[in-house]
């Protein structure tokens, strides 16, 4: 489900089969703004992780990798895999679900 319109227009137009190629590399996008995150990577312009040697093209990427160093840990009821965001445990649920069949 779609919490704003202009969230499921967006989604809409994945199924149109649009893509926004990179002209860089191989790389294509549905949406334009992906396109526009990933054009920064080509720009060499890197946000590095003080508490790490990673670092990332996107601040968003680090300010979710930050989160990682905090220690707080999100734990898989069914297989008791771990996760640093809750995000990434959201989307293995999801994963895992989608594989049982009732």
């Amino acid at each position: 489900s779609f919490s704003e319109k202009i969230s499921l227009k967006t989604h809409l137009l994945v199924h149109e089969g649009i893509r926004y190629p990179c002209n860089q590399c191989d790389k294509s996008f549905s949406q334009k703004s992906n396109l526009k995150k990933h054009s920064l990577v080509h720009e060499g312009i890197r946000h590095p992780c003080n508490q790490c040697d990673k670092s990332f093209s996107q601040k968003s990427y680090l300010k979710m990798h930050l989160l990682g160093h905090e220690g707080i840990r999100y734990t898989c009821n069914c297989c008791l895999k771990t996760f640093s965001l809750k995000s990434y445990l959201k989307k293995h649920l999801h994963r895992v679900m989608s594989r049982i069949s009732f």
